[in-house]
C-alpha cells in the first residue's frame, strides 16, 4: 500500500502534465507553426561521385552521409545567413586519378611518380573513400511562405583512403560550393530540404559532387 500510493501519485501527475503540455506544443488550429531560427542541427543521406577521373567519369554513385551545426546570424524578412561546420563521408568507385590507367591492368590505376620506396610507378587507388571536415557560410531567400532557395560557400580537409592522388598521402585541401532548397515544415522545430554541392580538392584534377536530401532541427 506504502508503495501504491507514490505510484499513483506519479500516475496522476503524468496524466495531467502530459496533454498540458501536448497542448502547449501545438499551434492553435489556423495559426502555422513559427519558423525558428538559432541554434540547429543537420543530417544528409544521398549519392556522391567524383569527375575529373580516368575510367569512369563520372564515377559510380555512391552513398554520402553528412552530420553538421551551426547557427542562424541573421534571420530577417526574406533572408538568412548561416555559418556551419560538419562531417561528411562520400566514396568514388572506379574513378583513377592517376596519369597511368589500363583497366586490363592487374594494377589498373598508377602515376608516372616514381616511387622512392619501390623505385616504380606510384600505385594510387580507383575506389577510395573521403571522410570530410567542412566549414560552411549559406545565405537564404525566402521565394514562398516557408520555402527558401539557398546558395553556399564551404571549404575545408578530406582524408582519403586509400591513396587517391600522386603525392596526397595526407590532407587535401578543398573549396567548394553549394544550391539547394529548404521548406520549414509545420512540424515545430523541423525543416526539410535538398543539397546539391560540389567540391574540388586543391592540387588535383578530382571534382567531388553531393546530391543529398537534409532533415535540419533548429532548437
Amino acid at each position: 500500500m506504502k508503495l501504491l500510493r507514490p505510484l499513483l501519485s506519479v500516475a496522476l501527475a503524468i496524466a495531467v502534465l502530459v496533454p498540458a503540455v501536448a497542448q502547449a506544443a501545438t499551434p492553435m488550429q489556423g495559426v502555422p507553426t513559427q519558423i525558428r531560427r538559432g541554434f540547429f542541427t543537420e543530417t544528409d543521406l544521398g549519392a556522391f561521385f567524383t569527375m575529373g577521373g580516368n575510367g569512369k567519369s563520372p564515377s559510380d554513385a555512391q552513398v554520402y552521409f553528412h552530420l553538421g551545426a551551426g547557427y542562424d546570424l541573421y534571420a530577417q524578412g526574406d533572408h538568412l545567413f548561416s555559418l556551419g561546420a560538419g562531417y561528411a563521408i562520400g566514396t568514388s568507385a572506379g574513378s583513377c586519378f592517376g596519369d597511368l590507367y589500363n583497366e586490363a591492368a592487374a594494377v589498373p590505376c598508377q602515376d608516372s611518380t616514381i616511387d622512392p620506396e619501390t623505385g616504380a610507378a606510384t600505385v594510387l587507388s580507383n575506389n577510395w573513400s573521403a571522410h570530410l571536415i567542412e566549414a560552411s557560410a549559406l545565405y537564404g531567400y525566402q521565394v514562398a511562405p516557408r520555402l527558401m532557395l539557398t546558395g553556399r560557400l564551404l571549404g575545408g580537409v578530406g582524408f582519403l583512403e586509400p591513396v587517391a592522388f600522386a603525392g596526397k598521402d595526407g590532407p587535401v585541401p578543398l573549396v567548394g560550393a553549394g544550391l539547394g532548397a529548404e521548406w520549414a515544415t509545420q512540424f515545430d522545430h523541423f525543416s526539410l530540404g535538398l543539397d546539391i554541392a560540389g567540391r574540388m580538392f586543391l592540387g588535383t584534377e578530382a571534382m567531388g559532387l553531393s546530391v543529398a536530401p537534409r532533415v535540419k532541427y533548429t532548437f
